[in-house]
């Protein structure tokens, strides 16, 4: 069970412990939420929309101005690689999609980075909508390792793509138009943390407690997460996500000292030290991280957590 599932399953004591020990979550919505509805939202013309798709394909698009993660590394990869053969009735049978067009995507996908070359700089509205739809498929890649979604999504209805031009022609302009701008957005507001010492996609010493947890990205010891919504408002569960993240790291490998969102939609972020994140969303002046870390691997443990 993943650590969205657990916070969201009433049952689980992973999210009991969290929803309980940090409930003050009120407090730092209604200052933060107070903020951005003064701000201005980037939102398209028309409806409906594909906010979650764009949501993925903007943490990709976001990580590349850091750095160029090799392409077997990303999660994308991995759920890329579930498509050419799949489990049927207890045993392999052939998927929707060739081996030869997984590779043959990641190869462009290679090639195009390197061309393009965008760590660290403003692309031209034209690399960045190249940037953007090879982003966006990756973002259809990583669903299909993170749910079973994807059997309705694009990637195969009406039907699979037989081509790397097919495969790109997934996206509509406008949706491209639209996550070029979020990109921008988030250049041109916060470049300068592209020279700050960085992590990108963390995994956590107990990730595989909970089904292999990831995050989003570190910079400078703070753990940010990136978030699309449409509405200008931060949400409780965000809150606790960034909470089940810093008590999985626990042996503190990524000292991480702080904490953030970034709303991708509106172009703010917003971040916290973690002495002040713990102590606002728990009420206790005295708490301490690592007696919440050892509490909360205990449940791991002693076998509460099925």
């Amino acid at each position: 069970m993943s650590l969205t599932s657990h916070l969201n399953t009433l049952s689980s004591p992973v999210g009991q412990f969290i929803k309980e020990r940090f409930s003050h979550t009120a407090i730092i919505t209604k200052d933060t939420n107070l903020k951005l509805r003064n701000s201005v939202t980037l939102l398209p013309a028309t409806h409906p929309w594909p906010y979650d798709k764009i949501g993925g394909a903007i943490d990709y698009r976001i990580r590349y101005s850091f750095d160029v993660t090799p392409s077997k590394q990303l999660t994308a990869w991995t759920g890329a690689h579930m498509l050419p053969f799949q489990f049927e009735d207890g045993g392999l049978v052939e998927g929707p999609y060739s081996l030869e067009l997984i590779e043959t995507f990641f190869t462009s996908l290679d090639d195009m980075v390197e061309t393009i070359r965008p760590v660290g700089r403003r692309l031209t509205m034209n690399e960045e909508r190249i940037m953007a739809r090879y982003c966006f498929i990756l973002a259809l890649f990583e669903e299909v390792y993170r749910s079973d979604r994807y059997k309705d999504g694009p990637l195969l209805v009406p039907s699979p793509r037989q081509s790397i031009d097919e495969l790109l022609a997934i996206p509509e302009d406008a949706w491209i138009d639209d996550l070029s701008q979020l990109s921008l957005l988030f250049y041109d507001r916060y470049h300068d943390l592209l020279s700050l010492p960085f992590v990108l996609n963390p995994t956590f010493s107990g990730s595989n407690d909970v089904g292999g947890a990831d995050a989003d990205l570190i910079v400078d010891r703070c753990l940010i997460e990136i978030k699309t919504s449409k509405l200008a408002k931060i949400e409780p569960s965000w809150l606790r996500q960034l909470v089940g993240y810093l008590l999985l790291d626990y042996t503190d490998e990524h000292h991480i000292q702080s904490l953030g969102i970034y709303m991708a939609r509106q172009g703010l972020l917003f971040s916290w030290t973690v002495d002040e994140f713990l102590y606002i969303l728990t009420g206790n002046t005295e708490v301490s991280l690592s007696q919440l870390r050892q509490e909360f691997r205990q449940l791991f443990l002693s076998k509460q957590v099925r």
